[in-house]
């Protein structure tokens, strides 16, 4: 301990992190500090017990509490966000308690569907040839460069004050021969006037030099972004990472209540805009110099993330009568926000269509082109916070449905997202009481991954061994037991896990897993009949999101998660929001044809919809409790 600053070392293995702390602390504000993830579905309010860490040096102060047993305790485990420094300590964090990353280390190639019927991206640019100034005339370097441009149809320009300072410079340097960088607001002027624009930079000619674009998805649980040339349209492969946010809890509710506190707003923004920079940092590898050749970022992100992007206050999204703050966003420099980009950088963000249907949903809608066919079209986007749409060409309602964290593997005791050691395939064999365990990256099991959990408890209702009260049937399997959260079936022995412990499913998980599903099947129910239709009309269903693309359609039917029809009805498009802001990247029409999406869509708010409760309780069985939806 310093003697002077009061200050002393922690250190977290196994990666060998050592972090300066004061008295008082907790762990888990020392671990985010030093950008060292734990686990933690609640935000750190003590009410989840997943942020488990092993005390192996020193001393902290702490107590057992009500997710560790006595003998956890005595053997150094201890709640990252409940126990306070003391002194210097050394913490190892078990596997089951860290973030894996490893599933965005691997560049994601561009979806075939990103084309657009011209390239007429919001910046574009223009040769400017001007005649250097002498005796005769002795213009103004603006003057000379509004005179090029107006030359071109560009007149009553704005110009940026970057663009200007720079302009002395960079016109002597290249003989005034220039590059002129646009940039359109959308939406554009009349066609019969001038086009009104800004003038975002001047640099070295020729027109056929790269210019750059970015579209990012700002998810709750990651954060993806893509680079597009926008001088051919050429789009390459997304990068990824974890939303470093989730130190600060799994859902938009709990990162709403932490905002809420202290500089939490200040802290939760550092947070994505750092997730951000980190994969500018890793595109820079493949694309030395980008940054100074990129103009227009366009983003999408649900409501809440839009918001923690940008650093405003979100706390009146979540209460009564859910009123974000804002809901289309103007123009934004993101260098002011952060972001480790060139002043002349222009962020377009995605218009939300209420509290809870946000930006990302405006953007899926834009990549399915649902808003372009008359089939009537279930869109499902599966998360923490359920976004679905329904309707065609001519109208949409949207909603969303507050599934909780199940889908993530959150509020599940062995629960972990998608990533290696995750259980996210099961088949059980009711003749032999056995099962089979699929696990991502073929190693031991460390837990159970959203999928995973739709894959066993599918099974093991065919099999008899939950009812369909999701109950466990006692007697119907030898791998049922009573634990110390009551009756569990056992996945894995600890001698068989990679966290030495046992991967189990209990019938709390399994209820969790009820009412996430009932959110999302009666949200569509509700949707439906309000349009005068049933369930049956469906010609379509788009499921979107990273969760989709492992799901077992049949499985998801089966617990009454997805509704009764032929497979062929489904469709699966992976990630619609980084999709959606890639369109509107390219394409300025993209982007007005997304606000025009927003404008027709008619928002529900489920919890004051007539009806909606009546249809949620009804689902709290399996699959439902009118069997004739799902041909029973």
């Amino acid at each position: 301990m310093s003697v002077e600053d009061n200050t002393f070392e922690i250190t977290f293995l196994p990666d060998n992190v050592k972090i300066q702390a004061e008295a008082g602390e907790s762990i888990m504000e020392i671990a985010n500090r030093g950008h060292i993830h734990i686990n933690a579905s609640c935000g750190g309010e003590g009410v989840c017990g997943r942020c488990q860490v092993e005390l192996r040096e020193g001393e902290v102060t702490a107590s057992p509490g009500l997710y560790l047993s006595e003998q956890d305790f005595a053997q150094g485990l201890r709640l990252a966000c409940r126990a306070k420094a003391n002194g210097p300590a050394t913490f190892y964090i078990p596997i089951e308690s860290r973030a894996d990353s490893t599933s965005f280390k691997k560049a994601t190639k561009a979806e075939e569907s990103l084309e657009v019927e011209a390239r007429d991206p919001m910046v574009r640019q223009y040769n400017l040839e001007m005649t250097p100034p002498d005796q005769a005339d002795n213009a103004p370097d603006l003057d000379r460069v509004s005179q090029a441009l107006a030359g071109q149809g560009l007149t009553d320009l704005d110009v940026e004050l970057g663009a200007i300072k720079k302009m002395p410079q960079i016109l002597r340097n290249e003989n005034f021969q220039v590059r002129a960088s646009v940039f359109f607001e959308p939406p554009l002027a009349d066609p019969q006037r001038p086009p009104y624009g800004r003038l975002l930079a001047l640099s070295k000619a020729p027109l056929d030099e790269t210019y750059y674009g970015l579209s990012v998805d700002v998810g709750t649980t990651s954060v993806w972004i893509r680079l597009v040339d926008l001088a051919t349209n050429t789009v390459f492969p997304a990068v990824g990472d974890l939303n470093s946010q989730i130190s600060f809890g799994e859902d938009v509710i709990s990162r709403i209540v932490y905002a809420s506190k202290g500089n939490g707003l200040q802290k939760l923004q550092s947070q994505v805009i750092g997730t951000i920079n980190g994969l500018l940092a890793r595109l820079e590898e493949s694309y030395p110099k980008f940054r100074e050749n990129l103009f227009l970022i366009t983003a999408a992100g649900n409501t809440t993330m839009s918001h923690l992007l940008v650093g405003v206050e979100p706390k009146n999204i979540r209460l009564s009568p859910y009123v974000p703050p804002i809901g289309s966003w103007p123009s934004i420099r993101p260098s002011f926000l952060g972001l480790d980009v060139a002043s002349h950088t222009v962020m377009k963000i995605f218009p939300a269509v209420s509290s809870y249907v946000g930006g990302d949903i405006v953007s899926g809608v834009l990549a399915s082109k649902l808003h372009e066919r008359p089939e009537l079209t279930l869109f499902i986007d599966v998360g923490t916070n359920g976004e679905i749409v329904i309707g065609n060409q001519d109208w949409m309602t949207c909603a969303a449905c507050s599934a909780g964290p199940a889908f993530e593997g959150g509020g599940v005791k062995c629960g972990m997202r998608a990533a290696p050691g995750a259980i996210e395939e099961f088949h059980y064999e009711p003749e032999r009481k056995k099962h089979h365990l699929g696990v991502i990256g073929r190693g031991l099991p460390i837990g159970v991954c959203g999928s995973g959990l739709i894959n066993i408890v599918a099974e093991l209702f065919r099999g008899g061994v939950i009812s369909k009260q999701g109950k466990y049937v006692e007697g119907s399997s030898p791998l049922l037991r009573e634990g110390e959260d009551g009756w569990e079936y056992l996945l894995a022995p600890a001698q068989e896990s990679a966290g030495g412990r046992d991967v189990v499913l209990t019938e709390i998980d399994i209820e969790n897993l009820i009412r996430a599903k009932g959110a999302m099947f009666s949200g569509y129910q509700t949707l439906v009949e309000a349009v005068g239709l049933s369930m049956g009309d469906l010609e379509r269903v788009i499921i979107a999101g990273g969760f989709g693309s492992s799901l077992n359609l049949d499985n998801a039917i089966c617990i009454g998660l997805l509704p009764n029809l032929p497979l062929e009805r489904f469709t699966y498009i992976g990630n619609s929001s980084l999709t959606g802001a890639t369109l509107a990247l390219m394409s300025t029409n993209k982007w007005l044809t997304a606000q025009e999406i927003r404008s027709k869509m008619t928002n529900f708010e489920l919890s004051e919809t007539p009806g909606y409760m009546d249809k949620y309780m009804a689902t709290q069985f399996l699959p439902h409790t009118d069997g004739s939806l799902f041909g029973l």
